[in-house]
């Protein structure tokens, strides 16, 4: 269980290390037998890799902060609402799941009794990126976690049409040229995507954003 902010740091920057480390072996690579037949393969490969890791440093860094958050067991009432939000739709599935007329008890008892206990969120297989990191998978999930949006509004358009776009028809077996130069500021792109993500996390543990504030 992830339980400091440190230990969550350290999570984040292992898993980063070696995709950077992956990521720069590629650019060499590719940089090497620029203009030749391979190199046009690579680029190819190397855009859909890119994107894999995009998706994949989200996907691993959002559950180890939902886990970080978890492991706080703090009382329902003093989450932020977004962490509250999540507890309640585990229970809404629940309840839709047992089909029992009875559900909506269980629910009412946790809003009448249930706010001064500690809380446990959930952080099993929450993060869903629907193997196609969009810009709306992108909001939903900044939502959930409760980061700034406005950090990734100039981003949106980039992570749509210059990196899930051209994955997504590289991955589906078409035709997609891709420059060196091309590449070149894709790969640099993404490295500042994930070193932002990174950054708004890492942020929002240390200034524990995850604590409701009263206004």
């Amino acid at each position: 269980m992830i339980r400091t902010t440190d230990q969550l740091i350290d999570k984040i920057s292992q898993d980063r290390v070696w995709r950077r480390k992956e990521l720069t072996e590629l650019r060499a690579n590719i940089q090497e037998h620029n203009g030749a037949l391979r190199s046009r393969v690579l680029i190819r490969s190397a855009v859909a890799i890119l994107y894999s890791h995009w998706e994949g440093f989200v996907k691993i860094s959002s559950s180890y902060y939902l886990e970080f958050v978890a492991s706080q067991r703090l009382e329902h009432k003093n989450l932020a609402p977004n962490f509250l939000g999540l507890i309640i739709k585990s229970k809404f599935s629940k309840i839709d799941e047992s089909k029992k007329i009875s559900g909506g008890n269980d629910l009412a008892d946790f809003f009448c009794t249930k706010m001064d206990s500690r809380s446990n969120v959930p952080y099993k297989k929450i993060i869903d990126t629907q193997s196609n990191l969009s810009s709306k998978v992108l909001l939903d999930i900044l939502r959930l976690l409760g980061l700034d949006e406005s950090k990734f509004s100039t981003r949106l358009n980039f992570i749509d049409k210059n990196l899930v776009n051209p994955r997504n028809h590289i991955a589906h077996g078409e035709y997609f040229d891709v420059t060196l130069e091309e590449y070149l500021k894709l790969h640099d792109d993404v490295i500042s995507l994930i070193e932002l993500f990174r950054n708004e996390i890492e942020n929002a543990s240390v200034g524990r954003q995850f604590v409701r504030v009263d206004t």
